[in-house]
C-alpha cells in the first residue's frame, strides 16, 4: 500500500523551558552560567561523540519584552570522546537547559534533555554551583515501519457548523472505525465501530460569580470514550516528554473499556479541563480469543496528546461538540510495534502538525 512520506521533524529548532524564578524582573544585566552536557546511548549508557548539544540560557526582560526581544540566550558544543560538552551563556534568572534537536544516525533526538535552576553566584559573578551535569539519553532508532496516522477532530465543518455530534442533547453517540478513519452514519461512512464517544449530561457545580459579579451556573461538560467488545481499550503510558519517540510498542495487557474527559468552570468562573498534551495512550481494538481464551486476532495503536474534545458555544451555554484526538494504528493484526518510520498510510493526504514516530 502507498503511504505518505512526512517530515520527520529533525530539523526543528530546539524548544527548551527553562524554567526559574523572576527575581530579577525588569533588570536584564544576566551573568554568566555553565552546564555540563553528558549524552549517553539509552540502552547501553556508552557515550556518544560528535553529538551537536543546544543549550538554553533564560532571560527576563521585563517590561522591555513588550517593545520586543531578542528572548532566551543559546548556545551550541559538541560532544568529544566522551560523550561530553560543556555550555556557558548569560541568564539573568539563573536558569540553563541543555538537549539534542539534531540527533546522530542511527537515533533520536531529545529536545528537552535537561536543565538548572541556580541559586547564587560566585564573587566573579558566575552563578554557582558551575560544575552541573545533565545527562541526556539518545533512544536508538530500532524497528520503524509505516503506520496508519489520522487526526480525528479537524476543522472541517459538519452540516455548516463546527460540530461532529449530529445533534445537540445529552446522551448522543457517536463511533468511529479507526480503520478506515471515518465515522459511522450517519456523519461517515465507516462500517465497524471500533470506540465510542458519548456526550453526557452536564453537571452542575453550583452557583458561579463571574469577575463583572455576574451569577451563573457553574458546570462540567464531559465525554465518554469507550471501546466496545471483550479484551479491547485504552491504557495510559508514561512517557518522557524530551523523546520524540514517545511509545515504541504496546503492551500486552492493562486495556480498560473506558475513560471520561471534562472540561468545567467552577464557582469563581475559572476554567479546568482533564486535557493534558503530554498524555498518551496505547489501545487494543478488534481483539478475538480462541477456545483456549488466547489472544490470536487484534489490533494495536497509540495515541499522542491525550483524547479531549472541541465546544461549540450555544446560547447561554457550551456543548461538547467535536471527539478529538491523534491515533496511530499499525494495521498488521497481533503486532505490537508502534516506532513510526513517518510514512503514513492513511490515504486522506491531511496534513499533519508537528508529526512524531
Amino acid at each position: 500500500m502507498r503511504g505518505t512520506v512526512v517530515n520527520n521533524g529533525t530539523s526543528v529548532k530546539l524548544a527548551l523551558v527553562c524554567a526559574g524564578a523572576m527575581a530579577f524582573a525588569g533588570c536584564i544585566c544576566a551573568d554568566t552560567a555553565k552546564i555540563g552536557v553528558l549524552v549517553l546511548d539509552g540502552v547501553t549508557d556508552a557515550p556518544i561523540p560528535n553529538v551537536k548539544v543546544e543549550g538554553c540560557f533564560n532571560m527576563d526582560y521585563g517590561w522591555e519584552a513588550f517593545k520586543g526581544s531578542p528572548g532566551s540566550n543559546t548556545a551550541e558544543a559538541t560532544t568529544d570522546a566522551r560523550g561530553r560538552c560543556k555550555l556557558r551563556g548569560k541568564t539573568n534568572v539563573g536558569a540553563a537547559a541543555a538537549g539534542v534537536s539534531v540527533a546522530p544516525p542511527g537515533y533520536y533526538s531529545n529536545f528537552a534533555g535537561g536543565g538548572y535552576d541556580y541559586k547564587s553566584k560566585n564573587v566573579f559573578g558566575v552563578w554557582q554551583p558551575d560544575n552541573l551535569v545533565v545527562t541526556i539519553r539518545l533512544q536508538r532508532v530500532e524497528n520503524p515501519i509505516p503506520l496508519f496516522v489520522k487526526q480525528v477532530g479537524d476543522k472541517r465543518s459538519h452540516g455548516g457548523w463546527r460540530r461532529t455530534f449530529p445533534g445537540k442533547e445529552p446522551g448522543e453517540k457517536i463511533a468511529y472505525d479507526m480503520l478506515v478513519g471515518d465515522w459511522l452514519p450517519p456523519v461517515g461512512t465507516g462500517a465497524v465501530a471500533d470506540v465510542v464517544f458519548e456526550r453526557l449530561p452536564r453537571q452542575s457545580l453550583g452557583e458561579a460569580v463571574t469577575a463583572r459579579g455576574e451569577k451563573k451556573e457553574a458546570y462540567r461538560e464531559t465525554m465518554s470514550v469507550t471501546f466496545p467488545g471483550a479484551d479491547n481499550g485504552l491504557v495510559e503510558v508514561p512517557v518522557n516528554r524530551g523523546h520524540r519517540l514517545k511509545i515504541r510498542q504496546a503492551p500486552e495487557s492493562g486495556y480498560l473499556p473506558r475513560r471520561e474527559t471534562w472540561y468545567e468552570v467552577d464557582k469563581n468562573w475559572n476554567e479546568h479541563k482533564s486535557y493534558d498534551e503530554n498524555r498518551c495512550f496505547c489501545f487494543r481494538i478488534r481483539t478475538k480469543r480462541n477456545e483456549k481464551g488466547e489472544i490470536v486476532s487484534a489490533h494495536y495503536g497509540k495515541i499522542y496528546g491525550d483524547v479531549f474534545f472541541s465546544l461549540q458555544i450555544q446560547p447561554e451555554r457550551v456543548v461538547v461538540a467535536v471527539p478529538s484526538m491523534r491515533y496511530y494504528l499499525n494495521q498488521t493484526p497481533m503486532d505490537r510495534n508502534l516506532e513510526w518510520n513517518m510514512v503514513n498510510l492513511c490515504n486522506s493526504q491531511e496534513w499533519l502538525s508537528s508529526p512524531q514516530p
